[in-house]
């Protein structure tokens, strides 16, 4: 009898012993397994490069200008990527020389225009311009130069200075120019939350 227990107790014992070999042997192949793939990724996964390309955003001024008259003045968008426009208008008087020298040199009134808006000393397309292309309409067509008599000979010269900025993201031209533009408006800019 007392063989017949013993039996029993080799067979029990030889049941935990073969269930605690396969479970040990799973955790080996799992932890080979998942070592194996870590190892595998870190070898195989070289960096990431981002690859960014920064746009070019340039203008540049086309009139037309004969001493005394000025024409056709625009910006064309000489840049690779849709801009906002804007020109100022600076205006001084020369002598015969060239040479800047002092007095009133005012730009005679004109209406800008269609598109164009003033605000605050410069003058805003109020579209995007695609790359290679200007505004559909002049900032101006014709200004005529004052001629000045006075005893230094002094003689108006108007210079047109063009800037531009990409249209998208719209905030580009908020923190750049501090104006938010819209079709056919110019106002101040206010990020969004602020007032």
């Amino acid at each position: 009898m007392m063989n017949t227990k013993r039996n029993k107790k080799t067979v029990r014992f030889s049941l935990k012993k073969k269930r605690l070999l396969v479970f040990g042997c799973a955790a080996v192949l799992l932890c080979g397994t998942v070592g194996a793939t870590v190892a595998w990724l870190m070898k195989d996964t070289g960096p990431v490069v981002n690859t960014f390309t920064v746009a070019d955003v340039t203008t540049e001024v086309e009139e037309e200008f004969d001493g005394y008259v000025k024409k056709n003045v625009t910006a064309k968008n000489t840049g690779d990527i849709d801009a906002y426009i804007r020109i100022k208008l600076i205006s001084y008087r020369v002598n015969e020389s060239g040479d800047q020298i002092g007095g009133t040199a005012e730009i005679a009134d004109f209406t800008p225009g269609t598109g164009w808006e003033e605000y605050n000393g410069y003058y805003y397309y109020t579209l995007p311009v695609e790359p290679g292309e200007s505004p559909l309409h002049y900032l101006l067509d014709e200004i005529e130069l004052a001629e000045y008599n006075d005893a230094d000979g002094g003689k108006q010269v108007i210079e047109v200075m063009a800037e531009a900025i990409q249209s998208e993201p719209s905030q580009a031209v908020g923190e750049a120019w501090g104006v938010t533009i819209t079709e056919n408006h110019v106002r101040p800019y206010s990020p969004a939350g602020q007032s």
